[in-house]
């Protein structure tokens, strides 16, 4: 019975530790919260470019923190509620940013500097001269002091001479110490006669003008002195930088761990799991959420799995619609291979991972005017960085390379990139593409590469576009809603729909019109090249069997999409090309034209005793 009491205290100390750790916790985040930048205050502070209020404002976020922390730990508050937190790290964090040298050096630092005038920027007022720490401030100061009570002894002694009690000086104008006397007064000779009207004239005797150059003097070399007083003291922060460095780091630290914990909390993360460094480079997420837009959209985010490994498949090639979500289920890839890597909880319903030696991506469209850098170029140059420095055990993420420059070359480059990543580098790739031919990458790394697309909905078109033949049609026909679906499944998407792109930007519908009168014309032009391909490989009537009295039906080619159609028209033009070029005799002339039958065959849906035979000549 003892002993599960005892046991229950510890548990009930351990939560009441817990809250009242997070409740500090929370009190000096809210604090720097309204605070200014800690971090560039100490920064502009080390290389003496800071003002005297952002000097106050520093220390007084650092200081007002450290207390706060102080009381998880002083024996002044009679609870050490440090003997509650567990975490190695977080104990060593707390006891950087209060301890109580820290705390003491921030407090005699602010000491010596008057708040009001450093918030006012009053230089002349700002130090304090009482704590003996600035003797140079001092002098000046009492040089200064020295003057002003020279012209009250000058006014003593004119009130005397001239018999007026009331006589004092006076401004006028922006000019100071001016003696103000009826017109008919009389002075001295020697006095300088400054401005007058038709009752009074006003004078500067030569003894207040050599007090005041005195004066200004005073003032110019006091102004001079708390400069370079300030200059100095800033200099002399320098021997406690790396101290208060310290302490602003383990402030950031604990704001970051304090505001991941309280997310991790608040929307149901995960902790993700590391396999040991001697186990192959992998990803696998389960239900995976992009960190941001699943908080914007909660419930309407549509998760993904990812499943990459070194040993089996390691590389996505990501297609689909514009719009249709490819590149956040990238990013969201990268945020939570991030965000495991910095100790944080993830949006999955689970996470395992490898520790990667780095993230690198190349993503988005810019240019650099000063270096005369086009878009293109930072694109590749990025892509260039990429290739020479990922590894084995890193995560490279590419969305559209090539988009910039001619579809050909585009294609190439594009092509060329994944197969130098594939084969040299074998790092965790996730490539996304418009262009169909990449996915001929899968033939050569058979197991690794895998095609993906971003999943949709269309509603049917009323015609079938060979039925179409003039520009007002084509609003009818090609006209369709798409629905995305933002589900990355297994196989290539075979249209990308930028047209309907066009239409939620809200292009000029002459422009949309004419722009779906081209697609549909350059999509019927591909069908019918490759409906003269099969001309010429089909079988001519009275060349088929006798038993086959009907005529060959047309070729069925409208069931391919338009990517998949030009796909296969370059293909069997390759091959017949291959077969024309060829110099290593008739059987890879026969192999050529072989394939390009085949293709031709797979494209229309046709017997084989439709296509004449290749026999070697």
């Amino acid at each position: 019975m003892g002993s599960c009491r005892g046991s229950q205290e510890v548990v009930l100390s351990e939560k009441l530790s817990c809250r009242e750790t997070s409740s500090i916790l929370s009190q000096v985040l809210n604090l720097l919260a309204k605070s200014p930048d800690v971090q560039r205050g100490i920064t502009r502070i080390f290389h003496r470019t800071a003002t005297p209020a952002e000097f106050i404002g520093a220390f007084q976020a650092i200081l007002l923190a450290g207390k706060q922390l102080h009381k998880l730990y002083a024996e002044d508050y009679g609870n050490d509620v440090m003997e509650g937190v567990k975490s190695a790290l977080l104990r060593r964090l707390i006891l950087t940013a209060s301890s109580s040298p820290l705390i003491a050096l921030a407090a005699q630092l602010l000491s010596l500097l008057n708040k009001d005038s450093a918030n006012l920027g009053d230089m002349l007022n700002l130090f304090n001269v009482s704590s003996g720490q600035f003797p140079e401030v001092a002098s000046g100061q009492i040089a200064v002091q020295i003057m002003k009570e020279k012209l009250d002894s000058l006014i003593i002694q004119y009130r005397k001479e001239l018999g007026m009690r009331n006589l004092d000086f006076t401004s006028v104008s922006g000019v100071t110490h001016l003696i103000e006397l009826s017109a008919d007064a009389m002075v001295p000779s020697n006095w300088f006669k400054v401005n007058s009207t038709k009752k009074t004239v006003r004078y500067h005797p030569p003894e207040v003008l050599a007090t005041l150059d005195k004066l200004a003097l005073a003032k110019e070399e006091f102004a001079v002195t708390c400069r370079n007083t300030w200059t100095n003291f800033l200099t002399s922060f320098g021997k406690y930088y790396a101290q208060f460095q310290s302490a602003v780091q383990a402030l950031a630290a604990l704001d970051c761990l304090h505001s991941l914990a309280i997310l991790s909390r608040t929307q149901k993360y995960v902790r993700p799991t590391f396999v040991s460094n001697d186990e192959p480079g992998q990803i696998y997420i389960s239900s995976g959420q992009h960190p941001i837009l699943a908080s914007i959209l909660g419930e309407h985010f549509v998760p993904n799995d990812t499943s990459l490994h070194a040993d089996g498949e390691f590389c996505q090639v990501v297609t689909g619609p514009n719009m249709g979500g490819k590149s956040c289920y990238i990013r969201q890839v990268a945020l939570i291979a991030i965000m495991s890597q910095v100790g944080s909880f993830v949006p999955a319903c689970s996470a395992k991972l490898h520790v990667l030696d780095g993230i690198y991506t190349r993503m988005g469209a810019s240019d650099s005017i000063q270096h005369g850098s086009s878009t293109f170029f930072e694109e590749l140059s990025e892509t260039s960085h990429i290739l020479r420095h990922c590894t084995s055990r890193s995560l490279v993420i590419i969305d559209e390379l090539g988009r910039g420059t001619s579809t050909h070359d585009g294609v190439a480059i594009a092509y060329a990139t994944l197969h130098y990543l594939l084969h040299q580098k074998k790092c965790l790739i996730l490539f996304v593409t418009h262009y169909p031919q990449i996915l001929d990458i899968q033939n050569k790394f058979e197991g690794s590469v895998r095609a993906y697309h971003v999943s949709y909905l269309t509603m049917q078109k009323p015609l079938s576009l060979l039925e179409s033949r003039s520009e007002s049609d084509v609003e009818r026909v090609d006209k369709q809603e798409v629905t995305f679906l933002y589900k990355v499944v297994h196989g290539a998407s075979d249209k990308s729909f930028g047209l309907n792109v066009a239409r939620l930007a809200q292009l000029p519908q002459s422009c949309i019109r004419r722009a779906d009168f081209l697609a549909v014309k350059l999509e019927t032009g591909a069908c019918l090249q490759i409906e003269n391909v099969v001309k010429l490989l089909v079988k001519k009537p009275q060349e088929r069997p006798k038993a086959c009295r009907n005529p060959p039906d047309p070729p069925k080619i409208m069931h391919l999409g338009f990517e998949e159609m030009t796909e296969a028209c370059r293909r069997v033009f390759y091959s017949i090309k291959s077969a024309l070029h060829s110099a290593e005799g008739t059987d890879r002339i026969s192999r050529s034209l072989k394939e390009a039958q085949e293709l031709a065959r797979i494209a229309t849906k046709r017997p084989p005793e439709d296509f004449l035979p290749v026999e070697p000549q």
